[in-house]
């Protein structure tokens, strides 16, 4: 059986960043990244795709081109990031969307209301 590892010291730790921080100064390794303000993330992201240029009837050549970057974003190990796995749910919702609206379709209605689409999509949300 292997031994555990021992935990770093306080001492260990803050040598460790002040080398990181030398390394940095001299241009070695990059600068740490700021943390995403993810609602401003989104709420940029939707602002500007709503604000596009809706005459080009490419978008969604252009929105496929992205989804195929991002699902196949890989991190440690090569495992799925937690984005990739978003996008992947963007793709099940907008197939189960599609599978409602032939539903309401067969069933010869065409008024339905949020909650119904919600309920029948809500599966692949909470995956």
């Amino acid at each position: 059986m292997a031994a555990k590892k021992k935990r770093m010291t306080q001492k260990e730790k803050d040598l460790n960043r002040a080398w990181e921080k030398e390394m940095q100064e001299k241009g070695l390794i990059p600068p740490d990244k700021k943390r995403l303000n993810r609602k401003k993330f989104i709420d940029e992201a939707v602002s500007e795709w709503n604000d596009r240029d809706s005459d080009c009837y490419i978008w969604d050549f252009y929105l496929m081109r992205a989804v195929g970057y991002m699902t196949a974003q890989v991190g440690r190990n090569l495992n799925p990031t937690p984005e990739a796995v978003g996008v992947a749910k963007l793709l099940k919702a907008a197939m189960k969307l599609k599978e409602f609206q032939d539903k309401i379709k067969s069933e010869g209605r065409e008024d339905y209301t949020i909650t119904e689409e919600y309920e029948y999509i809500k599966e692949v949300l909470k995956m």
